[in-house]
C-alpha cells in the first residue's frame, strides 16, 4: 500500500464517535454482543486521573459547584499509521441530562521529549491508549478515568446499517467528494460509488465518509470539523428512532471495531444514561479555542500552539457548568 493510501484514511476523524454512542445505547437489549469488545484495563501508574474536584467559574469570575459528568476519551485509530487521528472528550452530564462532545485538535502542541513529534494525536504512537488518556488529563487537567478505541474501518459500515445520511452537496464539493470516494474503495477493495450532482441527497457510507474528510474545500480543517459534526448529529437522530427488534443484529456487526477499559457493567450503566437523557441535542465544542492559540512551524513541522490556562478554563466551562 503505498503513502497515498495510508494518508487517506488518517482524516476520517470526530465522525467515528457516533459508532460508540450507538453501542451504549444498544448495549442494554444486546447484552451477549458486550462478549464481542476488546477490554483492556488502563494501567494506573500510566493513566492515572487527577483526583483534585474541578474548580469551574461562571462569566462572572465566581466559583461553582460542577455539574456530575462522566468524562470518556475516544480514540479513532488508523492502524496503518499507528495514530488517533480523532481525538474526542465524550461528557456524559447527569446534572444537566446532556451529552455534551468536545473535538480536540490533533496538531495541539504537547511535549514528548526532543526529536520527537510533539502534537496530540502521537501519544497514541508513543503510548497506546493509556498515554492519550494521561497526555489529555495532564494538558487539559481533566478526570478521564476509560477510554473506548475505534476501528476506521467500522464508520462506513456504521453508516450503511442506519441507512445512510441526508446531506446538502455543495457545488464546489462534488469533485473533491469523488476524489476521496475513490480513495477509500481503493483501500477498502470495495466498489466506489461517486455522487453525481450537488444539492440535497442520501448519501452511503462510503460516500459519507468522503464527506468528512473534505479538507481543501471551504474553511479548511475547521470546516472539514463541521462536515464531521454535521453527519454525527443526523446519525444520532436515527440511533434513536432504531427499532428494537433491529438492535441485535446492528449491534453484531459494529462490536468487533470496538476496545475499550470499561467492563461491560460499565457499559450497561453507560447506556442506560444515554437513554435516559431522551433525544436532548448534543453540546459540541472544540478545543484548542479561537482566540487562544496561534500556529508555529517547528523543526519545519505545523503545531498548533495555546494559551493552556485560557483553554482550561473555557474547556471546564463547557463540560461542568451548563
Amino acid at each position: 500500500m503505498n503513502k497515498k493510501n495510508n494518508k487517506a484514511i488518517r482524516y476520517i476523524t470526530t465522525v467515528l464517535i457516533i459508532i460508540v454512542l450507538f453501542c451504549l445505547g444498544i448495549f442494554i437489549y444486546s447484552y451477549s454482543q458486550l462478549n464481542k469488545i476488546k477490554s483492556t484495563k488502563l494501567p494506573e501508574e500510566e493513566a492515572a486521573p487527577k483526583e483534585t474536584p474541578v474548580q469551574v467559574k461562571d462569566d462572572s469570575g465566581k466559583e461553582q459547584n460542577a455539574h456530575k459528568v462522566t468524562n470518556i476519551l475516544f480514540l479513532g485509530v488508523d492502524k496503518l499509521e499507528n495514530a488517533s487521528d480523532s481525538i474526542m472528550i465524550l461528557s456524559l452530564d447527569d446534572t444537566s441530562k446532556t451529552v455534551k462532545m468536545t473535538s480536540i485538535m490533533r496538531d495541539s502542541y504537547v511535549f514528548f521529549g526532543k526529536d520527537k513529534i510533539n502534537k496530540i494525536n502521537y501519544a497514541y504512537h508513543y503510548g497506546g491508549p493509556a498515554l492519550s488518556v494521561k497526555t489529555v488529563n495532564d494538558s487539559f487537567n481533566m478526570d478521564i478515568k476509560d477510554y473506548i478505541k475505534v476501528d476506521f474501518a467500522a464508520l462506513h459500515k456504521i453508516i450503511d446499517s442506519l441507512g445512510g445520511v441526508d446531506i446538502d452537496i455543495k457545488k464546489e464539493e462534488v469533485d473533491i467528494i469523488n476524489f476521496y470516494i475513490r480513495d477509500i474503495a481503493a483501500i477498502e477493495k470495495i466498489t466506489p460509488q461517486p455522487v453525481t450532482k450537488p444539492g440535497l441527497q442520501r448519501l452511503s457510507g462510503l460516500q459519507a465518509v468522503a464527506y468528512t474528510r473534505i479538507r481543501y474545500v471551504g474553511n479548511q480543517d475547521y470546516e472539514r470539523t463541521e462536515r464531521q459534526r454535521r453527519v454525527l448529529k443526523l446519525l444520532f437522530e436515527k440511533v434513536k428512532d432504531v427499532s428494537l427488534l433491529s438492535l441485535p443484529s446492528i449491534a453484531s456487526n459494529i462490536t468487533p471495531y470496538l476496545e475499550t477499559s470499561l467492563d461491560k457493567g460499565e457499559m450497561l450503566s453507560l447506556g442506560s444514561k444515554l437513554i435516559s437523557y431522551g433525544k436532548k441535542a448534543i453540546a459540541e465544542s472544540r478545543v484548542p479555542y479561537d482566540g487562544y492559540k496561534s500556529d508555529a512551524m517547528i523543526n519545519d513541522i505545523y503545531y498548533m500552539k495555546w494559551d493552556r490556562d485560557k483553554n482550561i478554563e473555557l474547556l471546564h466551562k463547557f463540560i461542568y457548568l451548563d
